[in-house]
């Protein structure tokens, strides 16, 4: 079993700070430094150097980092082998962005529940920083994600151009009007997915290509939660961004509409990623198959 200093190494290595790391590992903070010593103890290395409150890994520290990783990798490959000679029922481990996961999990379950009866699935809903950093840890099979991924790690293929749009109730006083304008938008309350979600991302970055910025914007909440949004946006508490894939059935019974913004026009690709390896399996096939 892996020692679990070295799982919030890792975490403290992405995240550089304290506190954060022992909420992500259910820790207190003394017991998140207690591990950062003990390892430094064990290798004799300085593993960070603080400058105020940041924190920089050393070159010996990195090197630390990589290696657990790469053990980490190891450990979960050799279970998934052990479980195979066993004969225990296959299962995979996805990982998969909101957006896309509102769109796809439905698909996959359709696609693989008669090709493949005895394949269990576990998903994981996370942004798509976080999931491609579990699968540089070999903790996931393979991901569906949104938005654009610069990476040479792992093979990358779209599977459809998703469309963003602002979405607002039925009855708001935007609705049914054409052409809207930015300056308009402002004026209006907006709940937003968090800051590193890609839809945010995607938004911020036609704002500001367009020599505007998000902060000019009365965003009243943000939250993680597409669902919960969609509820709030029906109940009247504002506009938001969103996919229009999963807007689409709200839209057709006309609980929500889209806001005509003048000139708005913004795609994200949604992506299959997949380790290497994988290239031309069945499983990674069969997923390929529902852009055709």
């Amino acid at each position: 079993m892996i020692d679990d200093k070295l799982k919030t190494l890792i975490i403290l290595a992405k995240v550089k700070n304290y506190t954060q790391t022992a909420e992500l590992c259910n820790l207190s903070q003394p017991a998140v430094t207690q591990h950062i010593k003990a390892l430094e103890s064990r290798y004799g290395i300085e593993i960070f150097r603080r400058n105020g409150r940041n924190l920089t890994l050393t070159y010996e520290g990195k090197s630390l980092v990589d290696s657990a990783k790469k053990l980490i990798a190891l450990e979960r490959n050799i279970q998934k082998e052990i479980k195979k000679q066993k004969g225990q029922p296959k299962k995979l481990d996805i990982g998969i962005t909101l957006t896309a996961g509102g769109y796809f999990i439905p698909e996959i379950m359709e696609v693989f529940k008669d090709k493949y009866p005895n394949l269990r699935f576990n998903f994981h809903t996370d942004i798509a920083e976080n999931i491609l950093e579990r699968m540089r840890l070999n903790e996931l099979d393979f991901a569906i994600i949104d938005g654009t991924s610069q990476t040479d790690e792992f093979n990358i293929e779209l599977l459809f151009r998703d469309e963003l749009i602002i979405i607002g109730p039925k009855d708001h006083r935007l609705a049914d009007k054409k052409n809207v304008s930015i300056e308009e938008l402002k004026k209006e309350k907006f709940i937003l997915r968090h800051e590193k979600a890609n839809t945010r991302l995607a938004f911020e970055n036609y704002l500001s290509n367009h020599f505007d910025n998000i902060n000019n914007f009365d965003v009243i909440l943000e939250i993680d939660n597409t669902a919960m949004i969609k509820q709030l946006i029906i109940a009247g508490h504002g506009l938001s961004v969103m996919s229009k894939a999963i807007c689409e059935i709200n839209m057709q019974v006309g609980t929500l509409k889209q806001i005509d913004l003048r000139d708005f026009h913004l795609e994200r690709g949604i992506y299959l990623v997949y380790p290497k390896e994988l290239e031309n399996s069945e499983i990674i096939d069969s997923i390929l198959a529902l852009k055709e």
